[in-house]
């Protein structure tokens, strides 16, 4: 009877052991990487070199990293399938000509899939890919997104506009984008990219309606099995950032598991804006959490008593400044590891008004 006691404790033990070990283990990931020009001096802040894009290709092939497609990532998290414990995704904003001259010869050489996010109203313009490009690209493997038409804010309206007008014209200007790849490429993309990386609930609430499977903006972190497919983020690969050290640290990086943030707007109520966020797992002392802010500025982190365990409030010191900014938590864990989350901020000219 004792050893009958014993060894059922035993049992529950090793259950208990097992069930901690499962839930502290990292979940899948995907690390995304966006990318605009290659070899254009010209446009130092969006630019990367054939030489260190090079580097980069050559790394995830050399460490085995899996390259997985942006159709891919977004199927695996509509339907709840599980990510790979690493990977890495590719895509390229706007269609510039340099993707095709300097970016696809390298591409093709280490049989990485990208997906291209295409404005339509700059197609076939100058220093734009042309629509016979765009479908050969397609032809072999490059997966086509919509970027809207015009490249426009959409998160503002135009001076007088109500809301009801403002969401008619993003509506007919990302489905003029679709008809337009429709009539050229024969079909109509299921992924979208926000126009510089703006978003708010009202655009997200029309791209589902529109039917895309997944969206992606470009504030900074690490796609997890969890995230809400339609404000993916990705780390940028352009300027000061555009090197191998940057790319190798963004590609170790792991999610900061975010379950809820509020405000999910990222367009700017008050200035500086307080954001609380409940993540996964055990309660933190909020001093183990590093914060960034742009600019001359800083942001701390403490334990948001009002929402309850696991909610986090962070807030700047002073007014953020700039069109874009964003606050970045990044977050050591006992193992070593770097977690990472940002949460973008806009500060829009004219913001849409509320429903009328």
């Amino acid at each position: 009877m004792v050893n009958s006691l014993m060894c059922n404790r035993l049992i529950l033990i090793v259950i208990l052991l097992l069930s901690i070990l499962a839930a502290s283990s990292s979940a899948g990931q995907v690390n995304t990487f966006i990318y605009h020009r290659f070899d254009e001096q010209r446009y130092p802040s969006t630019n990367i070199s054939s030489a260190v894009f090079t580097e980069q290709l050559e790394y995830l092939r050399t460490n085995k990293i899996e390259v997985l497609s942006l159709p891919r990532v977004a199927e695996l998290l509509a339907t709840g399938q599980a990510l790979p414990d690493q990977a890495a995704a590719l895509c390229v904003d706007d269609s510039y000509r340099s993707f095709y001259d300097v970016a696809m010869p390298l591409l093709r050489e280490y049989d990485y899939p990208v997906t291209l996010f295409v404005n339509t109203d700059a197609v076939g313009t100058a220093g734009y890919l042309t629509w016979d490009e765009l479908k050969e690209l397609q032809a072999e493997g490059v997966e086509i997104g919509n970027h809207t038409a015009s490249h426009t804010y959409l998160v503002e309206a135009e001076p007088g506009e109500t809301s009801s007008q403002w969401r008619e014209r993003i509506r007919q200007d990302i489905l003029k984008a679709q008809d337009a790849f429709e009539r050229h490429l024969g079909n109509r993309p299921t992924l979208f990219a926000y126009t510089f990386g703006e978003y708010s609930q009202q655009v997200v609430e029309l791209i589902k309606e529109l039917g895309f499977t997944a969206a992606f903006a470009q504030q900074s972190g690490v796609i997890h099995e969890d995230h809400d497919r339609y404000i993916l983020p990705r780390f940028p690969m352009g300027g000061p950032f555009a090197t191998l050290q940057g790319f190798v640290s963004k590609l170790k990086m792991k999610p900061l598991l975010v379950l809820q943030q509020e405000p999910f707007e990222s367009v700017l109520v008050t200035n500086p804006p307080e954001l609380s966020i409940k993540l996964v797992g055990e309660s933190l002392r909020p001093e183990r959490f590093n914060c960034f802010v742009q600019g001359d500025n800083r942001c701390w982190v403490e334990a948001n008593q009002e929402r309850g365990a696991g909610w986090y409030k962070i807030l700047a010191e002073k007014p953020l400044t700039g069109r874009r900014n964003k606050y970045t938590l990044t977050l050591q864990t006992r193992e070593g590891d770097w977690l990472w989350y940002s949460h973008p901020w806009v500060k829009a000219d004219n913001p849409v008004p509320g429903s009328d």
